[in-house]
């Protein structure tokens, strides 16, 4: 597995490599990127520049297309064939300007055309939207590696749940080679805060075990500063930090160090990860193992708990020598041989007086019968219950020359348990559904379950696509209204507003007052986003349109719309207090959406640049359809300069 790291990057922390056999293009090309601040490498020809993407996998490639040896095209070609180099984004830089060529060029797998002499502003904002996306797809790889790592300590605490240690060895096995540490450990303590057991994982080695720790690393050392602080910390210079403790058998080198509490009403143990590198680990990490540690702390009370159970079931054993599992034997005829102690209990048989006579003459044992049958030439198990209601799990071995042996175990408990563990995940899955419910359609909540149920859970950035649709004429209506025709009113509103938006698979982030704030590709990824937020503005003033008429012939009030659309990142998470927390997005576009909404009049969709430019790629017929037209430069709050903005006219205002 790729160790996981930080993938997200700024803007313009990004190399380009430049391959173009004439000098002075190179010259002007990387002088252009370079005042922006990108990291420019130059290549004199095709193979030069093949040779160094595979070495340096620069994060895009600007490629000249007439080169002596190989053209361009076949350079393209071979780094697109090439699994370590596919995903680098190629732009083509040409003056040859026939269609036939830009075909070669795309079927070649470049991603983008600039034609000479290019335009300076147009090669930037190429070169930005393609270092922004592959930026993006590296950070959903990394995310990607989270849930992956998720799904493998889940296994693990699924798979064996009930044996400690082996659980312990395949979270830190896991772990570790996932985060890309050098060493990991986890250390449990018991209720006293006293070391119990000691898992030590080092890369390219087998765990090791122990139940002793040196008393300094508990006295003066991280695992108990972690202990008594019962919260994560990360050492980013441990050579200069006094938490951590270098022990004299200690050979490796320690740059920095991370540490997760597992805490469950107390603290059970810690998990410990280090790396030779200073400064290696993050917050995404520490956000990593607090919810692997949230999921081990479950599973080793749950192995805690079994232990206690299996330690009272062999104490009561000892004192009870014959409470085995119940054994029966039978001879080739189907005649009972032997029932031991066991046996008589759970059928409530007295052994003596059944001996020798027919399984099917003896109505206790009416459900081992047919198992008996079926067992003439190969063991059967099967679960039977018997008259008094106990679930055995009955194994029948014919046994050559001897008859049957059929061995049955009590697992009416163990059943009971499996079914408050399904009747607890049944209603988890409820909670989840009535959670995602608040946000999204039905449709959209199916998807996640079947997914990503830990969506809601995640902080993530994106980019997305915000809208922001506000009722007008609303404050005015509630002086003239009494309150139970303005709450009905605006129920009404929200009522019909919300089922667009789940007709076009939005989700609601914000209902408040008289407006409603709405996200597309967020949380869930929609490619088509900008035109299913535009659709859903549209159908909003077209449902208003027909609602207002009826409002305002049952008040005489007339109430109107306006909807703001923009689009870019996003950061997302629950956010608020302990006692009240809502899944939320921010960032500089819902700002923007929010001013937009506000210079909407009536019946109008206010939209800026971005989605107006994004609808013109995608569907410009649709964009000519609608009638959007500029309205100008205009200054916005929190812009440093203004900014192009476009409305259209859905429906007219009420005369």
């Amino acid at each position: 597995m790729t160790p996981l790291r930080k993938q997200y990057r700024a803007e313009f922390d990004a190399t380009i490599l430049i391959v173009d056999d004439n000098a002075d293009n190179r010259l002007l090309l990387g002088s252009q990127l370079g005042m922006q601040g990108y990291r420019i490498l130059e290549a004199e020809d095709g193979y030069q520049g093949i040779d160094l993407a595979r070495e340096k996998m620069p994060d895009l490639i600007l490629l000249d297309v007439m080169m002596p040896q190989i053209t361009g095209f076949e350079v393209c070609r071979q780094l697109k064939d090439d699994a370590t180099t596919a995903a680098i984004p190629v732009i083509i830089i040409t003056a040859l300007r026939d269609v036939e060529y830009r075909i070669q060029g795309l079927e070649a797998g470049a991603d983008e055309f600039l034609l000479r002499p290019h335009n300076r502003e147009e090669l930037l904002v190429r070169v930005r939207s393609l270092v922004r996306l592959k930026f993006a797809r590296a950070q959903l790889d990394y995310e990607r590696h989270q849930l992956r790592l998720l799904n493998d300590v889940s296994r693990a605490t699924i798979n064996t749940q009930l044996d400690l240690e082996q659980m312990m060895i395949e979270i830190i096995t896991h772990t570790r080679a996932a985060v890309g540490a050098h060493k990991g450990s986890i250390i449990l303590f018991d209720e006293l805060g006293r070391v119990t057991d000691k898992i030590l994982i080092r890369e390219g080695l087998s765990p090791t075990m122990s139940e002793h720790i040196t008393r300094a690393v508990m006295n003066k050392g991280l695992a108990g500063w972690i202990l008594h602080n019962r919260t994560t910390v990360i050492l980013a210079d441990a050579a200069h930090d006094e938490r951590w403790l270098r022990l004299p058998d200690d050979v490796d080198t320690v740059g920095s160090v991370i540490g997760v509490p597992l805490i469950q009403d107390a603290v059970l143990g810690v998990l410990i990860l280090t790396h030779s590198e200073q400064g290696y680990f993050t917050d995404q990490h520490a956000t990593l193992l607090e919810t692997i540690a949230g999921q081990v702390t479950v599973a080793i009370k749950n192995a805690y708990l079994f232990n206690e159970v299996s330690e009272e079931r062999r104490k009561l054993a000892t004192v009870l020598a014959q409470s085995t599992d119940a054994i029966i034997t039978l001879d080739e005829r189907m005649r009972l041989v032997l029932l031991n102690q066991a046996a008589e209990r759970t059928f409530d048989l007295n052994g003596q007086t059944v001996i020798q006579r027919h399984i099917q003459r003896v109505p206790e044992l009416a459900p081992l019968s047919p198992l008996v049958e079926q067992a003439i030439d190969q063991p059967v198990t099967s679960e039977i219950t018997t008259g008094k209601g106990r679930i055995l799990f009955a194994s029948v071995t014919p046994v050559s020359e001897v008859g049957f042996m059929a061995v049955m175990q009590d697992v009416t408990e163990m059943k009971r348990m499996e079914q408050m563990r399904l009747a607890q995940e049944r209603r988890e899955i409820e909670r989840i559904r009535q959670t995602f419910s608040r946000y999204m359609s039905p449709r959209l909540v199916e998807q996640v379950l079947s997914n990503e149920p830990s969506l809601l859970g995640q902080r993530q950035r994106r980019l997305a696509v915000v809208m922001f649709a506000d009722l007008r004429g609303f404050t005015s209506m509630i002086v003239g209204l009494n309150p139970g025709d303005s709450i009905a009113i605006l129920n009404e509103f929200f009522t019909e507003m919300t089922s667009i938006v789940y007709e076009f698979d939005g989700t609601i982030f914000d209902l408040a007052g008289d407006e409603l704030m709405i996200g597309f590709n967020a949380p869930l990824d929609q490619e088509d986003a900008v035109y299913r937020a535009v659709n859903t503005a549209v159908s909003m003033q077209n449902r208003f349109d027909e609602k207002r008429r009826d409002w305002l012939a049952r008040t005489g009030i007339a109430l109107g719309l306006g909807v703001g659309i923009d689009q870019g990142d996003v950061v997302m998470g629950n956010v608020g207090a302990e006692s009240r927390m809502n899944f939320q997005m921010v960032g500089e576009s819902v700002n923007t959406a929010h001013r937009l909404v506000d210079l909407a009049q009536e019946g109008q969709v206010v939209i800026s640049k971005s989605i107006f430019d994004a609808l013109e790629e995608r569907s410009p017929s649709f964009l000519t359809e609608l009638g959007f037209e500029s309205m100008g430069s205009i200054p916005l709050k929190g812009k440093p300069m203004p900014q192009v903005i476009y409305r259209a006219i859905i429906s007219p205002t009420l005369a």
